[in-house]
């Protein structure tokens, strides 16, 4: 009888296995998500590298290339430029052909360094940062920033006042100024505007053919003028000039006669002094933005050139 007995198999419940089955088939796709989730919290390291190595290739030196550019161009025009009357008295053409050469030589640097920026990184940086801080420092010097001291250095404010005001070069200056016909041309272009506008007039014909304004002078015209009879006597240059003016002032120095008008004044020689600045003030604020701008760009470019080879290794 005991080998009549028969073994009937229990089988589970369809339930259960379903569970169980839906619970193995769940776990990889949960370890998949966790690890989707993990991966995405990382920081894109590839993705990274992929710009640094753009930027190191091409699009900071191509920016750097075409900011160069600027310094070829504003050599050129300073090359072909023309000079303002009479500064080649004071040997200004000269110093300007200087200027011209010095911007082509930092523009050769520039770009040099752009080439050997793979073969020899830190010299090329340590080269550009010396021009570069040198070019901006004489900038800060161009632009008045920068009082420089030394009156061996051409074209700052400081040197303009010792060259202007030394007698010998003004008397040279002078008879340039006289010769051009610089208040020839004022009588003719303002013959009836009354009173006049010194704003919109030159520098120069605003300080040599004209009384200063606190001289509270009436016009007959633009290049004659008279002393109104209910006026007390003419305020002195010390007051004009801080203390700069000498003996006489300008209002007494002024006369009608036009080999004199106003030639001999301080007026004329600041006005003289502040149409040749407006070049060389314009010149000192290119070299320092360019520098500044040259500057940061090169420095990225070597951050980005070691960062590559970094990565490299």
């Amino acid at each position: 009888m005991a080998d009549n007995v028969q073994v009937v198999p229990i089988e589970e419940p369809a339930s259960t296995a379903t569970a169980t089955a839906t619970a193995t088939t769940n776990e990889p796709e949960t370890k998949s998500s966790d690890q989707m989730e993990s991966q995405s919290d990382k920081p894109p390291v590839g993705m990274l590298v992929t710009i640094v190595n753009l930027c190191a290739i091409g699009v900071l030196p191509i920016f750097t290339f075409f900011l160069s550019l600027t310094l070829l161009g504003y050599a050129v025009w300073l090359l072909y430029m023309r000079s303002y009357e009479c500064e080649d008295i004071l040997g200004l053409p000269r110093v300007q052909t200087l200027a011209s050469v010095g911007l082509l030589a930092v523009f050769v640097v520039s770009n040099a360094a752009l080439f050997l920026r793979r073969k020899f990184p830190m010299p090329a940086l340590v080269v550009m940062v010396v021009i570069l801080l040198l070019m901006m420092f004489m900038g800060l010097a161009y632009a008045g920033v920068n009082e420089m001291q030394s009156r061996r250095f051409p074209a700052t404010a400081r040197w303009f006042k010792l060259k202007v005001m030394d007698d010998v070069n003004w008397n040279n200056i002078k008879s340039c100024v006289y010769d051009k016909g610089a208040c020839n041309e004022l009588f003719y272009q303002y013959p009836k505007e009354k009173p006049y506008n010194r704003r919109k007039m030159p520098p120069i014909k605003n300080g040599c053919c004209m009384p200063p304004e606190t001289c509270n002078m009436d016009a007959l015209n633009a290049t004659f003028w008279y002393r109104r009879k209910d006026e007390g006597p003419p305020l002195e240059t010390e007051v004009l000039y801080g203390g700069m003016g000498g003996i006489l002032s300008d209002c007494e120095l002024w006369r009608n006669d036009w080999s004199i008008m106003c030639y001999d004044c301080r007026s004329c020689k600041f006005g003289f002094i502040r149409s040749l600045r407006r070049k060389w003030w314009q010149l000192g604020v290119f070299l320092v933005v360019i520098s500044i701008l040259l500057l940061i760009s090169h420095l990225l470019i070597f951050l980005a050139t070691f960062w590559e080879r970094f990565k490299g290794q």
